[in-house]
């Protein structure tokens, strides 16, 4: 039973890899993008990697950003299909072997090429694709979610492996990602040892995205980045902010005490949000160093029923904001943050996030970073060469069930639309889009 297993496995990462027309019109239109900003890739990665005997970025740029477009998941399966690869996108463009790339990714000792390739994404986002940055249900406004996810690591010799804040498995050496995500993308990360508290990140995260370029009205993350410090800072900067509050902070756990109270009473005060969901509206409070805050007070309540056992838990905590929303519109938008949640599971299950084939911190933060570059690619192809349909399915999803089903190579391997497909007019229109593009490459 394991054997087959094994053998299932090893046959489903064989067809994935070497399925080549699936992942073409993504390649294609990868390599048509990265050619356009070859000037700028080529600037600001030779200076660091001509050092490790790489004379070409946009080959590194491109060799990495196909691994992940493929799906490849461990070195070894690219080390094994590599002559397959190579000799399917001759024609195309030219790739590193694997080994060449963690030679040169492995001497990385700082952050400066993860801090110089999100600055290629981020100006492929603003130039090519603006609206992945549109936020819906701000009225507008651009909002910037910043959350951290905890990684864990196969190997506690790998630096920064360290035990810190692993919920899932405590006491096991981890690595601590903090992430900013707006709109739909997400557009700078740090990693941290498993040790670290990522919160005190927190400001250089918004300085940094400052620094992008990008314009952000509006801040929203969880209540580990509630502190007196990040409020007076974010009122500075005349941003609006949305926070979870725990209810250790002290103002929640006045509101706390007032919410019961008022509820005995049965108060008009106390908001039903939805089922099991009421809020309170501390409106202004002032917690310390004349800070003003907004505080929204929230009790949910959970019934469960397992194996016929009734079992009722409710719990407290705040929102903190100085957005004039009504109380059940804050908790509403509050609550929208789960998109970077969202963010990190496609992560996580497409993009094989928590593989980190290197021992060193940075160039483990390196390799993250051109995974999310990997992911934006992918989002701006669907929004640029596919129907409104399909430009919210996620890598495997839109591989698997529309690729691989509605595509196929005729005898002299050229990609053709299949005939019975559901979507056989989108991918006839796709595969002329990037016929196109291959001849402007070919130009």
């Amino acid at each position: 039973m394991l054997s087959f297993h094994f053998r299932h496995y090893n046959i489903r990462i064989f067809k994935m890899i070497t399925d080549f027309h699936i992942v073409l019109p993504a390649v294609l239109h990868t390599l048509h993008v990265s050619a356009e900003y070859q000037t700028i890739i080529d600037t600001y990665q030779l200076k660091i990697f001509k050092f490790f005997g790489i004379v070409s970025p946009i080959r590194m740029f491109r060799s990495v950003i196909l691994m992940h477009l493929m799906g490849v998941e461990y070195q070894h399966h690219y080390r094994q299909f590599y002559p397959e690869i190579k000799n399917y996108f001759a024609s195309y463009c030219t790739l590193y072997g694997v080994d060449k790339i963690m030679e040169a990714v492995g001497k990385l000792t700082n952050s400066m090429a993860s801090w110089k390739l999100i600055m290629i994404q981020s100006g492929l986002i603003k130039t090519r694709c603006p609206q992945l940055l549109s936020c819906p249900g701000a009225a507008g406004r651009r909002v910037a979610d910043i959350d951290v996810t905890t990684l864990q690591s196969s190997s506690s010799v790998k630096e920064g492996a360290e035990a810190g804040y692993n919920k899932k498995k405590k006491g096991r050496p981890c690595f601590q990602l903090s992430a900013a995500f707006i709109g739909g993308v997400f557009v700078d990360a740090k990693l941290f040892p498993g040790g670290a508290n990522p919160k005190d990140f927190f400001q250089k995260a918004v300085k940094r995205l400052i620094s992008l370029g990008l314009r952000i009205d509006i801040v929203r993350a969880d209540s580990a980045y509630m502190t007196l410090e990040n409020l007076l800072f974010l009122t500075k900067l005349s941003l609006g902010y949305a926070i979870g509050a725990p209810a250790t902070f002290n103002a929640v756990w006045d509101g706390k005490s007032l919410f019961k109270k008022l509820a005995r009473q049965k108060s008009t005060a106390i908001i039903t949000a939805g089922k099991g969901v009421a809020l309170y509206d501390m409106k202004e409070v002032v917690p310390a160093n004349g800070v003003k805050t907004r505080i929204v007070i929230v009790r949910r309540i959970n019934r469960t029923n397992k194996k016929g056992r009734k079992r009722v838990s409710t719990y407290y905590y705040g929102i903190a904001s100085n957005l004039e929303l009504s109380a059940v519109k804050l908790y509403r938008f509050y609550h929208k943050r789960q998109c970077i949640e969202a963010g990190f599971r496609e992560l996580k299950n497409h993009y094989h996030l928590e593989r980190l084939p290197f021992q060193g911190l940075k160039a483990n933060e390196f390799w993250i970073i051109s995974k999310i570059t990997a992911m934006a690619l992918i989002k701006i192809f669907q929004a640029e060469m596919l129907p409104e349909a399909l430009q919210t399915l996620l890598r495997k999803t839109l591989f698997r069930r529309i690729f691989q089903k509605g595509l196929r190579p005729d005898k002299t391997g050229k990609v053709q639309a299949r005939r019975r497909s559901k979507y056989t007019w989108h991918l006839r229109r796709l595969l002329c889009k990037t016929e196109r593009m291959r001849l402007e490459i070919f130009a």
